[in-house]
């Protein structure tokens, strides 16, 4: 049912009239993007009549599903466009497995047993339990049942050697053969005393292989289709038999080797093995425990270990390892006495939502029955009959494929019983009734249920429903809601040399056993089952019902046809010949008036007499009703006809019935009509069944897509009903629009608690969703009522394809919700029909039903079901309301993110899509949650799909997670959550280099496991294929200069951008990579040690020495001088009377040598991350034979080498700022492009410094070599900081990132600071601190002491603190560069530009001549820095926390009224958050106070005005809101708007607070709405306060700050931030955005890079702005290290604020940028050199949700100091980016002196210099070129066109554009355009403006659907574009349907052509607007050749010419 049926002259409406109701809207597709005012007003309101908007023109259908957004277009393009067109399968059918299931009948059930297996006994103890008596009384029982000759006989047989040695030993086969035939008891006693609980027969054998071969046979002929399922009436049991020992009386693993067969004979890739034997299956357990195609789930009896098997591994916390971890499932039971709903919380909380996303091919049930009632072993109290419900609830999974394999169970009463209803539930009968009530599960249950899902929710996606928190928080006592995993193992893991034999079980009392006799008499079925054989269903139908049809419209959705196509599909399918047809009838008045009002049926019966006139007069009295003078007969015929069914199913002749009625009733009142429906069917019949049938408890399930309202209130406080509905809610906005809908309506008086609401509060919900629901509510709650009869309102219109619903349930969806509804009631379950509106999905849903109601195997549904974000919700509130009702309802608790265990585990739940459902996502990917289209990182994802297949025999590494492929390696992931074994081993405890030396031969290197970057596959710390263990010289490759397997330049190429996935995949994978140890080594035990020691010293009175891992000197081995220096060299130093091999001992330098060695070593091995190494003697200026005065080895070369040779890298940097000429070093590495050398000399040779820059390298090496020598002479005391720091910007940084080294090796000294009395020691912190983001933080650092030996003990204290990642100081003033560093860095730009891209597009390549003007404003500033630097001497002090964090759900009350999908929408923080708590990031914060900022703290930017305007949104209405948010731009209000910002901006302050008062040293804001837009007197671009504005006024205001640097790299432009400060010199705003000219949002020439500021704030507001899209962390990073860090430390700030909006990211739909999530770590790296560090990141913008969940971690783990994946190689920025930079650079290098090189060096030929072109506010898109500069077109200029429009005010700037065919721009390695995608010939629409919608949507067409074969040649090849709509003449907005060429109005006017399309099945459609086509099938816009010639027609109509180039 829905809100609006369209006539054509009226409206009937279902939506109630209020002013507070918004009919939802059009979705926004962008910034700036409105949507109309719509909806209805109050009746006698004026103007319009009810059921018209505003303009008086009908109101459209409420509810319909808006078009796919732009997101989920691309998504599916990319998917497709990846695919070889010979690959591509046809499009997603929805409809495909229902019509597959055509035929497919419930198959027989096997039944296989041999009574000689009773042989098996024990000889020595007759009283032994696992007895001959637990089979023959089993069978004895079965045929007392009948069930034996019930069932399809399988012939016993022997299993094979080759079958048994499947899963067993050769020797543990053999072991037991030797016993067969053998008559000495006491040697069989002998030998089975040797095994656990075992007894060995002469027979047992002969036996064991005939109970596994009989359970293969089972498996096959199920999996032959020769049964449907089967059971293995077998003994022995199997299950804890191992691979090489027997054990508790189990032989042969008889599960397992089924499994096996089932593996490799039927290539099964997913098995469920259920084992609910009260003890664990060890044995099963071990052979699947790393094997990801077998999930193995038991539920046994352990009480801490003291319970046998008494074995550890039993445990919930072993989940598997290596590829199966995720895939183990162990439900320790740690008490007794555990009941049936103890047993049904497992199934329900863990099982079957694991099952459903697992999606088994086959489920193998090992089936004890020793926790049933009575078993002295188990003692619990399972009765036998919840067996049957256990064993139905899994034959829905795996298409009916269930086999049940006979285990334990010794109470021989309860055995035969259990074992007897499991073989009834396989044939199909119903579930017994439990006798005994289902109560709240024990708090031990609970318990371990918890723990078990604390571990498993990692792996797991449908963990959604325990919330998390931090161990840290405060919680003011109160723990109520919260759990915190524990282990205990109490047993003895000691095993005897020998076991008893005998009497070594327990005993019951003959007390107990009578006791025990007495129970299960009662519990025991006193009769067979009643089988229903013939009569399970019951039908009824009457063609009459279609007398019923509205008189004004002719496709009104309630219609005929509906019950027509839904009797004949079930002909079709052959179920009307299997059921019992009823005879229809009339409902008596009598019966009706059990629900309605006597005046209701009164009224309703005289319609039958009333005109035409009169009934439409009188339907206008009534919500969206229409009569008919058949009207009333129809509906007394469908309530008199439902309770014909009801009457068969209570009288026990039926076993179930469907009632195929119409009108439906749900909505129908007690005393009027309602929404399609006359008579309330169901509430009849519920009132019938009490008041005829004397039923107590009825449950009433209504499934339909709106609320049943008439239900609800007719039964709201009568507690003999039980009413659940899931039903769309929409806040109150979908129909029927009320309030009684939603989940906190709980009925009333004795009726509470008995109505349940889940209401979902979004459209797009599929069966992850419905599946969720009933699992987690329904199911619980169900069977703790016990009902007596369930009733289905079986609504269909929830489901795929329905014009009204909005939703993507499946049909098989619905036949699994009746098979888990069908174990209720002993089956007894009538469904009626409700609503449903789309013929052909309604058909196939009740067809569905049918047959699952029939017992047939159902489809299987999509693997991967997980719930989307906002169902999740929706159930948890739900759950949170009615847990006080039900008890079943125990388990929504919180769950830390920490890991607790200490075993790898916690984080919180998986993040989930909060668009379409999690099916609907999951099940086009290869994993059920694949990583990370999902959002989830690999080590996250859900284990196992339909599509993992392991490749030759092998699974996909990591089991739980699909890898990247690369050639012929894998991806790997560092983390024992990623099954990478980093366990360390005894060869640990020696050094590096002998162990090196022991393993090489073994195994890989350690750094083999370390991830590898996509698309080239980085092989980090040497991998295969170029680990070169052994140690050579460079030249011995026959003279190569370098190993035979290496390249003149190792590339590594970089992402393709295509795949967002896969630039998401590095960031995914560092979520176990956090910072690691720092070492120190130093050789304090030589004879001139004093200076070494000063600096031990004075770092441990610094507490740094102690934060430290410290390492032994070593001297360096003969073979690692032998790699640099000749025998001669070595010799000299060699005390031959003590060393006469390797290694050397006894010579200072050796030691020094060895010592760097060893620190190198450790570093790359992992064991640390970065460290120093402290040397007395000097090193690099030694080469070969040489000893250049007291300089020995050179420990430089020598570590380098072994880096390359050794370890086998291939990227090695090396910076040597020792001040000490490093010729020699480079000497040795001139030739070699593995290691780029960059070397700052002073010298007194002014020629050499001259002759510098052109050392470049040669060969090979040639542009590897930087060598910038300065000349000693006077000037040199003049040498600043601001010239190394130039250096390091300009030069060393850029290549570096672009060159992507594996290590860094940086050599220092105090030569630099003792001959520059300006540059302080600290700076070389801030040079360590800008070289550690790269090499993933691996840097090891050498000091050469030297004779300064304060000015060192500076040194080092100040490098160590930044290797530490602790608080540095300030700089001090940084003076302008001296000309001779100017010239150095200019000259080397100039020659190494040809060889480094990097430098060739330079920010200073254009700019290098400019003359340099006057800089007051600098000069004031340095006078201030200096000041300020004196306050900050010495004053660092280390904070209690890094990072401070701020978050509150409270900001996600902020959201769109009529637009759920706008892209800033509350997910934007929540999947932060949860992104996070899954990197283990929350734990380790110290999580703020969030608080609502103040009015005088938003005043200091904000007016009074809007702050008071702000204010006022909370008492507005949701309809005055909308109207007012039409006044700003690209804003939306919500009643909590306020709020939320107030809380936003003062979560920022706090975290400022906690910085600036030393309490964290940097702070992270997870807060929205967003800021920076915001102006001072108005909102703007989704802002609403300026959060970052007042945090920085915060901090020059109340802390006294004087400098704050705000970065805002959000994509567009923070005009607001500009506007408030850009005449303030204390703050020093810089922008970097997309511009594209002035088109791009905001769209104003404030945002250009002339904008430098005002007044005295002029020099302070630096803007970079992009002109195209596509930039990606090539020109990011050149923009962050060449302009933002070289203006930032000349400003040299206090605080660090950044803007940090990520929309510039990969992925995002707004932004058309490619921005990786590490470049955003690197870009905070490099900003945390700043200001002390302290640096607080704030959330703006960025609308992909994993994206930015990724991004923000990134940054997160930039501020907690952990390490970063690298950037990919051949960084660089493009030409485009260079030329903004250079026109950055020539604005501001007259404010900052550091920008200016003015150098006189740069050759023409190196400029690359464009003029910009003049910028206009208003763009004429008619005058816009489409080409770009190479005369391609770009879709950056689509992108900037689509940005100009959509964000235009009403009525501006909006032109029709045709489709454009678009060829992606690929300009060096930045592809252009919003959509960033290499694929040729892409086409990308632009949609203009249509009648009632004035969003605009830029999206991705597909290229091919199946329903192209539908299109028909254009009739008489033309088509007349301004015709009308067919039906309302309406001219607005029209279609042409390309099947039948009707000209119909689309979804914003009357929507007939949607009707028309779903009606007649005619789904491609072509718009007369802008000549788009669309599928409504598909769901999609559609671009083919085979829609050119309609294209065309429609084209030539609409503006006289054919499409251009056409």
């Amino acid at each position: 049912m829905e809100a609006a049926v369209l006539t054509g002259t009226s409206a009937i409406t279902m939506t109630e009239d209020k002013e507070n109701v918004l009919q939802p809207q059009r979705k926004n597709s962008g910034k700036g993007a409105r949507a109309r005012r719509r909806g209805s007003v109050p009746a006698g309101a004026g103007g319009a009549k009810e059921g018209e908007g505003e303009t008086g023109k009908p109101r459209r259908l409420a509810g319909i599903r808006p078009r796919i957004s732009i997101e989920e277009l691309r998504n599916a393009y990319k998917r497709q466009a990846s695919t070889p067109q010979e690959e591509i399968l046809p499009m997603f059918d929805p409809m495909a497995k229902a019509q597959e299931s055509k035929g497919v009948t419930r198959g027989r059930t096997g039944l296989v047993y041999d009574e000689r297996m009773a042989e098996h006994r024990c000889l020595w103890d007759a009283n032994y339990p696992e007895c001959p008596e637990r089979l023959t009384h089993t069978l004895e029982r079965c045929r007392q049942l009948g069930l034996i000759e019930r069932c399809e006989p399988i012939l016993p047989r022997n299993a094979t050697e080759d079958e048994i040695l499947k899963s067993h030993s050769r020797s543990h086969l053999y072991l037991l053969w030797s016993t067969k035939d053998e008559k000495n008891k006491e040697k069989l006693e002998n030998i089975s005393s040797h095994f656990d609980s075992i007894y060995i027969h002469p027979e047992t054998y002969d036996l064991a292989l005939l109970a596994a071969g009989s359970t293969i046979d089972v498996v096959d002929a199920i999996m032959a289709g020769k049964i449907q399922n089967g059971m293995a009436l077998i003994r022995p049991p199997g299950h804890h038999a191992m691979k090489t020992e027997f054990c508790g009386y189990c032989f042969f693993n008889n599960v397992a080797l089924a499994a096996q067969v089932a593996l490799e004979k039927h290539k099964l890739s997913r098995i469920l093995i259920v084992d609910w034997d009260v003890h664990h299956g060890q044995g099963t357990q071990q052979m699947f425990y790393e094997d990801p195609r077998v999930l193995y789930f038991s539920i046994h009896r352990y009480e801490n270990g003291t319970f046998w098997p008494e074995l550890r591994e039993s445990d919930y916390d072993n989940v598997g390892a290596g590829r199966g971890r995720g895939f183990n499932f162990n439900v320790p039971l740690n008490k007794t006495q555990m009941k049936n709903e103890d047993y049904l919380a497992v199934f329900h909380q863990v099982l079957l939502p694991v099952a459903y996303e697992f999606d088994p091919e086959l489920v193998l049930v090992s089936s004890g029955y020793d926790a049933a009632v009575g078993d002295e072993k188990g003692e619990m109290e399972i009765t036998p009959a919840f067996y049957a419900h256990l064993t139905s609830s899994l034959m829905a999974l795996a298409n009916g494929r269930v086999a049940v394999i006979f285990e334990g169970g010794y109470c021989l009463e309860s055995l035969a019983e259990g074992a007897a209803l499991t073989l009834s539930a396989l044939l199909g009968d119903p579930c017994p009734k439990l006798l005994d009530p289902i109560l709240k599960p024990s708090l031990s249950m609970c318990e371990s249920l918890l723990n078990l899902i604390y571990v498993q929710r990692p792996y797991w996606k449908c963990f959604q429903y325990q919330g998390s928190f931090s161990v840290h928080e405060k919680t003011n006592g109160d723990t109520g809601e919260r759990h915190i995993p524990t282990l205990s193992y109490l047993g003895n893991a000691t095993k005897p040399l020998q076991y008893e034999t005998r009497n070594c079980y327990p005993v019951q009392s003959e007390e107990v056993k009578e006791k025990i006799r007495l129970q299960l008499a009662r519990l025991k079925q006193d009769k067979p089952p009643q089988m229903f054989e013939n009569n399970r269903l019951c039908l009824v139908y009457d063609e009459a019902m279609s007398n019923h049809h509205s008189l004004s419209e002719k496709e009104h959705p309630e219609r005929p046809e509906r019950t027509e196509r839904i009797w004949k599909s079930l002909k079709q399918f052959g179920i009307i010949e299997r059921a019992t047809i009823l005879q229809s009838r009339y409902a008596t008045q009598q019966e009706l008036e059990l629900i309605h009002t006597h005046e209701h049926v009164n009224l309703m019966a005289s319609t039958s007499a009333l005109s035409e006139k009169e009934l439409l007069n009188m339907q206008d009295n009534y919500k969206s009703i229409y009569l008919h003078p058949k009207s009333n007969e129809a509906a007394l015929l469908a309530a008199g006809s439902l309770l014909q069914v009801i009457d068969d199913v209570c009288n026990n002749k039926s076993l179930s019935g469907i009632g195929v009625i119409r009108p439906p009733g749900h909505h129908a009142e007690q005393d009027h009509p309602h929404g399609f429906c006359l008579y309330n069917n169901v509430a009849i019949a519920a009132k019938y069944a009490i008041t005829h049938h004397g039923c107590e408890r009825v449950l009433i399930l209504d499934w339909d897509v709106h609320h049943g309202n008439g239900v609800q209130h007719a039964f709201e406080a009568d507690p003999k009903v039980l009413y659940i509905s899931i039903h769309r809610y929409d806040h109150g906005l979908f129909f029927p629009s009320s309030e009684d809908a939603n989940y906190d309506q709980v009925g009333s008086g004795e009726g509470e608690g008995y109505t349940v609401n889940i209401p979902w509060n979004k459209s797009g919900m599929g069966d992850a969703e419905y599946m969720s629901a009933m699992l987690q509510v329904v199911m619980p709650i169900a069977y703790q009522y016990d009902p007596q009869l369930v009733l289905v309102s079986a609504g269909f219109d929830a489901a795929r394809g329905d014009p009204l619903g909005g939703c993507r349930v499946t049909p098989e969806c619905y036949g699994h919700m009746t098979r888990l509804l069908s174990s209720l009631a002993g089956g007894r379950m009538v469904l009626a029909l409700e609503g449903g509106y789309n013929l052909s999905s309604i058909s196939y849903c009740m067809t569905m039903c049918a047959k699952a109601l029939l017992g047939d195997p159902l489809p299987s549904l999509e693997s991967g079901l997980v719930p989307n974000k906002n169902a999740v919700q929706s159930i948890s509130d739900t759950i949170r309301t009615h847990k006080k009702y039900w008890t079943a309802l125990s388990f929504q608790v919180d769950l830390p993110v920490e890991d607790v265990l200490c075993q790898g585990f916690g984080g919180g739940a998986q993040p989930v899509e909060s668009g379409a459902s999690g099916s609907e996502v999951s099940s086009t990917n290869v994993s059920p949650v694949s990583t990370p289209s999902t959002a989830s990182p690999p080590y996250v994802s859900a284990p196992s799909s339909p599509d993992k297949t392991w490749k030759n025999g092998n699974s996909m590494e990591n089991g739980a997670s699909p890898q990247l492929e690369c050639s012929s390696e894998r991806t790997k992931f560092d983390s024992d959550k990623m099954d990478i074994d980093v366990t360390p081993i005894p060869q640990l405890q020696r050094s590096v280099r002998s162990r090196v030396k022991s393993e090489k031969a073994a195994s890989a290197s350690v750094a083999e496991q370390r991830d590898v970057k996509a698309g080239g596959m980085q092989k980090q710390f040497g991998s295969e294929g170029s680990s070169r263990m052994s140690r050579r010289k460079v030249g011995d490759q026959g003279g190569s200069g370098e190993s035979a397997n290496h390249t003149s330049t190792p590339i590594r190429p970089s992402r393709p951008v295509k795949n967002v996935g896969l630039m998401l995949r590095a960031a995914a994978s560092c979520v176990g990579i956090v910072k690691g140890a720092t070492a120190i080594v130093s050789n304090e035990n030589t004879l001139d040690s004093g200076s070494i020691n000063g600096i031990l010293k004075q770092c441990k009175e610094l507490k740094l020495l102690q934060s430290c891992t410290r390492l032994e000197p070593r001297p360096a081995s003969e073979e690692e001088i032998l790699s640099v220096h000749t025998r001669e060299t070595l010799e000299g130093h060699v005390q031959r009377e003590t060393c006469s091999k390797s290694p050397c001992s006894g010579d200072p330098a050796l030691t020094a040598a060895g010592s760097f060695v060893e620190l190198i070593s450790e570093v790359v091995q992992g064991n640390v991350l970065n460290g120093l190494a402290l040397v007395q003697v000097s090193d690099h200026t030694s080469s070969g034979n040489q000893i250049i005065s007291n300089n020995y080895i050179n420990n430089l070369a020598v570590g380098t080498q072994y880096a390359l040779d050794t370890v086998g890298l291939q990227r090695v940097l090396i910076v040597n700022w020792n001040a000490q000429n490093g010729y020699n070093t480079q000497n040795l590495f001139y030739s070699d492009p593995r290691v780029l050398m960059f070397s700052v000399n002073l010298t007194d040779d002014q020629s050499a410094t001259k002759g510098s820059v052109d050392r470049r390298g040669e060969n090979k090496g040639l542009g590897y070599t930087f060598d910038l020598s300065l000349n000693r002479d006077s000037q040199s005391k003049n040498f600043t900081q601001g010239d190394y720091l130039a250096i390091l910007h300009q030069v060393i940084l850029p290549v570096a990132y672009e060159f992507c080294p594996e290590l860094v090796l940086l050599a220092i000294g105090n030569d630099l600071v003792h001959q520059s009395p300006a540059v302080s020691p600290l700076i070389y912190s801030h040079i360590t601190q800008m070289l550690m983001p790269l090499a993933q933080g691996h840097l090891a650092v050498m000091l050469e002491v030297g004779n300064a030996k304060e000015i060192t003990k500076d040194i080092a204290t100040a490098t160590l603190s930044a290797l530490l990642d602790k608080a540095v100081a300030l700089l001090p003033v940084i003076y302008e560069n001296t000309s001779e560093v100017q010239d150095s860095v200019v000259n080397m730009i100039n020659v190494q530009a040809a060889t480094w891209k990097s430098l060739k597009q330079h920010a200073q390549i254009s700019c290098i001549n400019t003359k340099k003007q006057a800089n007051a404003s600098s000069a004031v500033l340095c006078d201030e820095q200096q000041i300020i630097a004196k306050a900050f001497d010495g004053c660092v002090t280390t904070p209690t926390h890094t990072l401070c964090l701020a978050y509150d759900e409270g900001m996600m009350e902020h959201f769109s009224y009529d637009d759920e999908t706008h892209p800033e929408r509350p997910e934007r923080i929540s999947c932060i958050f949860q992104r996070l708590q899954e990197f283990g990031i929350v734990g380790r914060c110290h999580q703020v106070k969030t608080r609502l900022a103040s009015a005088a703290e938003l005043e200091t930017v904000h007016s009074p005005k809007h702050i008071k305007f702000m204010s006022s949104l909370h008492s507005k209405k949701p309809r005055e809101l909308q109207g007012m948010q039409n006044s700003f731009e690209s804003i939306f209000f919500h009643r909590q708007s306020n709020n939320a910002a107030l809380l936003a901006s003062g979560s920022l302050l706090e975290v400022v607070n906690s910085v600036l008062r030393g309490e964290s040293r940097r702070g992270l804001a997870v807060i929205r709405p967003p800021g920076h837009h915001a102006e001072k007197n108005v909102p703007c671009g989704f802002c609403i306060y300026n959060n970052v504005a007042v945090a920085a006024k915060h901090a020059t205001g109340v802390h006294g700050l004087s400098r704050v640097l705000i970065v805002d790299w959000d994509v567009h432009h923070g005009n607001g931030i500009q506007h408030m400060f850009e005449d303030d010199p204390q703050v020093l705003y810089v922008s970097i955005h997309r511009y594209d000219n002035g088109t791009f949002f905001p769209g104003s020439p404030d945002a250009n890079y002339n904008r430098a500021g005002t007044k005295k704030g002029k020099g302070y507001n630096v803007n970079i702005p992009w002109n195209k899209g596509g930039m990606g962390d090539g020109d990011y990073m050149a923009a962050m290290i060449e302009v933002i860090l070289p203006i930032a430390y000349q400003f040299n700030p206090e605080l660090v604020l950044v803007s940090a909006g990520f929309d510039a990211a990969v992925g995002d739909p707004l932004g058309g940028c490619k921005v990786s999530p590490e470049c955003y770590g690197h870009m905070t790296k490099l900003l945390s050199c700043l200001a002390g560090g302290r640096v607080i990141v704030a959330l703006e913008g960025g609308y992909n949700l994993n994206t930015i969940s990724y991004c923000m971690t990134m940054c997160a783990k930039a501020l907690l100091g952990d390490p970063l994946i690298p950037l990919s190689q051949g960084l660089a920025a493009c030409p485009s980016a260079c030329e903004t930079l250079n026109n950055v650079v020539s604005v501001h290098q007259k404010f900052w002196s550091a920008l200016d090189l003015k150098s006189k060096g740069m050759s023409p030929s190196s400029r690359k210099s464009k003029k910009t072109p003049k910028q206009s506010p208003s763009v004429d898109l008619a005058d816009r070129s489409p080409e770009t500069p190479d005369g391609k077109t770009g879709l950056d200029e689509l992108t900037s066109t689509l940005s100009q429009m959509s964000l235009g005010k009403e009525g501006e700037g909006a032109k029709s554009v045709e489709v454009v065919d678009v060829k992606m721009e690929e300009e060096d390695g930045a592809v252009g355009g919003a959509c960033a995608t290499s694929a040729e010939g892409l086409n990308t629409f632009l949609l203009t403006e249509l009648s009632g919608a004035e969003s605009m949507y830029a999206v991705v067409p597909l290229q091919w659907c199946p329903h192209l074969e539908s299109v028909k040649p254009v009739p008489n090849n033309s088509l007349d574009a301004f015709s009308p709509c067919e039906e309302c003449k309406d001219l607005s907005e029209n279609w042409v349907c390309l099947t039948c060429y009707k000209v119909l109005c689309g979804r914003f006017v009357n929507e007939h052509m949607l009707m028309h399309g779903v009606t007649e099945e005619h789904y491609m459609v072509l718009s007369y607007a802008d000549l788009s086509v669309w599928c409504y099938s598909c769901d999609s816009y559609l671009h083919h050749e085979i829609l050119l010639e309609a294209k065309r027609a429609a084209h030539i109509s609409k503006f006289g010419e054919d499409i251009p180039g056409s």
